[in-house]
């Protein structure tokens, strides 16, 4: 009995293992947010703003999203506003709280290491190979074979493991440019970061200053005197 086998299965196989492939990384950008919470006061020394679920401003990311909840993090976007004469240190002066238990962020290069996605599982796509054509059997031998071998395995993975290591890099350099560890904020400015809090759930987020020398609001320098007529 004469039987001719196409590649379907391989095919089939293929487009599931595809489904898995490298992510993108979408960045944050938290300068561009519209929709913080604002957690200060009205006439605070510090304006604080935030806003949970960053990861998911500007894309799925979702390679990211999972690692996040994977390893209890929580990822945010803050914006900031120094109201104090006062330069402000935010590692020093300012201390977080998450749901009135103070929290210190977790640096940007650990936090990048910890929620970046693998590349080298991706080498596994080098055994993915394709046979393009048909054979024939008779009575289960090969008696005619067109196939063609492709060796598609090393560019898939490659080509993986390259989308994967930008995308890292593309976090990385993000949550290094945002890191707000020892950040001066002068007085008046408006400052935006991103934080990796090692926390499984949400919770209200504050920031209240450490030391009370820093809470004397800006003010604008009265203009000098004018002298009068007789130089006085």
């Amino acid at each position: 009995m004469r039987k001719t086998f196409t590649q379907v299965a391989a095919v089939l196989s293929a487009a599931v293992l595809l489904s898995g492939c490298a992510g993108s990384y979408h960045a944050i950008q938290p300068e561009r947010i519209t929709s913080y919470q604002s957690a200060a006061p009205a006439g605070a020394p510090v304006d604080f703003s935030y806003r949970y679920s960053a990861l998911l401003t500007n894309g799925a990311n979702k390679k990211y999203v999972k690692k996040e909840r994977k390893r209890g993090y929580q990822v945010v976007a803050v914006q900031l506003r120094n109201n104090t004469a006062n330069e402000i240190n935010f590692s020093r002066d300012l201390e977080l709280t998450f749901a009135d238990r103070p929290i210190q962020p977790v640096s940007s290069m650990q936090a990048s290491q910890d929620l970046k996605q693998g590349v080298a599982i991706y080498l596994l796509y080098v055994l993915l190979n394709f046979n393009v054509g048909s054979y024939t059997t008779v009575n289960g031998q090969i008696t005619e074979d067109n196939r063609v071998f492709l060796p598609t395995g090393p560019f898939i993975a490659g080509g993986n493991m390259l989308g994967a290591s930008a995308a890292n890099k593309n976090m990385r350099n993000e949550l290094a440019r945002y890191d707000l560890t020892n950040k001066v904020l002068r007085p008046g400015e408006t400052v935006y970061g991103i934080m990796a809090l090692r926390e499984t759930n949400v919770a209200p987020l504050k920031l209240t200053l450490r030391n009370s020398a820093a809470t004397a609001p800006a003010t604008t320098p009265a203009p000098a005197a004018v002298p009068n007529a007789s130089g006085q």
